[in-house]
């Protein structure tokens, strides 16, 4: 699926896909990784009352939507899942999590058609009350955290180096 949504950003893009962007092969593969090690870390961690897998969700939705949002932000290499959108709002003009909303809700619907074309029916286990509510609340928590990333901006735009240092003193001195 990385790869398709990789090869989907090359036809949306045409010649402004930039080809470091295949590294998110890469970087899907290692998430992939990370996401199998961190399952193992927590495995200690079993909501499982209704409650405890409802807060469990929306802490799980929202760190992945923090993510997402400085992800997106720092304009590098993304998450294929990620990447798809950004090139559908780079060419539409469309803001990134309305898109990333759209997409989400899409990729669902497909996995519910597929549920359906090989096994005859809705697969619960797979796509379930948690994937429901995740295909919108992720988007709409990056737009919300989207708005409070100013900061972030800044630390961005930081460049190191002497002159830097010099020009900030003079710039200080100058004021008072």
């Amino acid at each position: 699926m990385n790869a398709l949504l990789v090869v989907g950003q090359i036809g949306i893009l045409r010649r402004q896909f930039d080809p470091v962007q295949l590294f998110q092969l890469l970087v899907g593969f290692v998430f992939g990784m990370l996401i199998d090690l961190n399952l193992y870390l927590i495995s200690w961690l079993e909501p499982v009352s209704i409650w405890e897998k409802a807060i469990a969700q929306l802490a799980g939705c929202t760190i992945l939507a923090a993510g997402i949002s400085l992800e997106v932000r720092c304009g590098s290499i993304t998450m294929p899942g990620e990447g798809f959108p950004v090139a559908i709002s780079k060419v539409t003009g469309v803001e990134f999590p309305k898109v990333k909303i759209v997409v989400d809700i899409s990729l669902v619907l497909l996995g519910l058609i597929f549920s359906y074309i090989f096994f005859g029916e809705w697969q619960w286990h797979i796509i379930g009350a948690g994937t429901l509510f995740a295909m919108y609340y992720v988007g709409w928590a990056v737009r919300i955290a989207s708005h409070h990333l100013k900061w972030f901006d800044h630390l961005l735009r930081y460049r190191p180096g002497f002159r830097r240092y010099i020009y900030g003193l003079a710039r200080y001195i100058y004021r008072k």
